[in-house]
C-alpha cells in the first residue's frame, strides 16, 4: 500500500459513492414518511355513500344570509354563528391528516353571543380540517374549512 496514490480517478468513485448514499438515504426516508401518512379515514366507504347529503348541508349552507364563520383566535378556535340562527344541535370535527390519533368530535354548545371557542391547548399546531355539521330547526347544515393553527 507504500504506492498507493489518491488520483483523478479514486475522487471520482468518492464522489460517485457519496452521490449515491445520499440518493439511498432520501429514497428510504422517503418510504417511511409514506408508513406514518394516516390520510385515509377508517370508515372511507361509508362516508363516500353518504357523501350527496354532505353536498347537500353545503348547498343550504351557502343559501344562509350570512355564513358561519371559523376563525383562529388567540384563545383558540372561534365557531360563530350569525345572530339569526338559534336552537342549533350538531357537531365540529376536528381532523388532522397527519395525526389520525388528534382527530376529536365536539358538541355544538353556543355561548350567549351565538358562538362556541375550542380552546386552543386542545389543538396543537399544524393543519387541520374543520367541519361543522349542525341543524337549525329542520334543516340541516355543514360547512367546512381547512385552517393552519400557529
Amino acid at each position: 500500500m507504500k504506492n498507493f496514490k489518491f488520483h483523478w480517478g479514486w475522487r471520482i468513485l468518492l464522489v460517485y459513492l457519496l452521490f449515491m448514499s445520499v440518493f439511498i438515504f432520501y429514497f428510504i426516508r422517503s418510504f417511511k414518511e409514506l408508513e406514518t401518512n394516516e390520510m385515509v379515514t377508517n370508515d372511507y366507504y361509508n362516508k363516500e355513500l353518504n357523501y350527496e347529503k354532505v353536498i347537500d348541508k353545503k348547498k343550504n349552507a351557502d343559501t344562509m344570509r350570512m355564513a358561519v364563520q371559523i376563525l383562529q383566535t388567540p384563545k383558540g378556535l372561534k365557531i360563530q354563528f350569525p345572530t339569526y340562527v338559534s336552537d342549533v344541535h350538531g357537531q365540529i370535527e376536528l381532523y388532522k391528516p397527519d395525526n389520525s390519533k388528534l382527530d376529536k368530535a365536539v358538541d355544538i354548545k353556543l355561548a350567549k353571543d351565538n358562538s362556541q371557542l375550542i380552546p386552543s391547548k386542545e389543538m396543537v399546531p399544524g393543519r387541520w380540517n374543520v367541519s361543522v355539521d349542525w341543524q337549525s330547526g329542520k334543516v340541516p347544515y355543514r360547512v367546512e374549512k381547512k385552517i393552519m393553527l400557529k
